[in-house]
């Protein structure tokens, strides 16, 4: 059998299952799936709760947008009209069940933080309940610094991915020139915050960057790929370690 890239499923492959994103109940599908790792993503609440949900925000019974951040968990969950599934008991069922994590932050500690960063907390979390068997993914330079200096001291082989492609496009125009020059031309930013992981956006991947990559022996994982012939064609390519897609079996499908 030809050898491919591990598959992620992106928001525990919510779209595939037909549940909300990073539920409970996608989470279920998500483990019965074959894929090699279910990817999730993290937010803090107020008082120090992990919990999966990808926007800085949720809606709660009446529409109204209410931050994440500012709120305790108990809060939270009065006020969501779904379930909250914390992120410990997300690794829990992923461990029972053997499969790997993608844990992808959507935090970031503030730069003035005192003591322990909020990424260290989340990644103690992830070694005590999942050994090795997971990754750390994030958007933020200083985020992967600090997590790399964490793994060099307690867990060495954890890869530590820096995501390029999600530049907000809110941005003013002369930074977002800058933050996406950046994009393209990643390699100062990998050097500086010792990124052992690539996070690339589909559309990246097809300019330069797999074979810069390679080219350097740095994993490689694509996101989010959906349409099956692209899909195939990232999970069969020798310079791709992992794709991440909200359909993951479409990449097992014949030809």
């Amino acid at each position: 059998m030809q050898k491919r890239a591990l598959l992620s499923a992106h928001r525990a492959a919510a779209r595939q299952s037909g549940h909300r994103d990073n539920s409970w109940e996608s989470l279920l599908e998500a483990v019965r799936m074959e894929v090699d790792y279910v990817e999730f993503d993290v937010h803090r609440t107020r008082d120090g709760e992990f919990i999966l949900h990808h926007d800085g925000h949720i809606r709660d019974r009446i529409g109204r947008k209410v931050k994440i951040a500012a709120r305790t968990y108990a809060a939270l969950s009065r006020l969501a009209p779904f379930r909250l599934v914390r992120y410990r008991e997300a690794l829990e069922l992923l461990a029972a069940h053997g499969k790997h994590a993608h844990i992808d932050l959507k935090f970031a500690s503030p730069s003035r933080h005192l003591g322990l960063p909020h990424e260290v907390d989340a990644a103690e979390i992830a070694l005590e309940v999942m050994n090795e068997s997971f990754i750390v993914t994030t958007m933020v330079d200083e985020s992967v610094r600090v997590l790399r200096d964490w793994a060099d001291l307690r867990s060495p082989s954890t890869l530590v991915g820096l995501s390029l492609g999600g530049v907000d496009w809110r941005h003013h125009p002369l930074k977002l020139v800058h933050l996406k020059l950046s994009e393209f031309f990643p390699e100062g930013r990998i050097r500086r915050c010792r990124s052992n992981l690539v996070v690339v956006e589909q559309r990246l991947a097809d300019v330069w960057l797999l074979r810069w990559a390679h080219r350097r022996n740095i994993k490689v994982l694509v996101w989010t790929v959906d349409n099956p012939g692209r899909l195939r064609r990232f999970v069969y390519d020798k310079r791709v370690w992992m794709v991440t897609s909200n359909h993951p079996a479409r990449a097992l499908l014949p030809a």
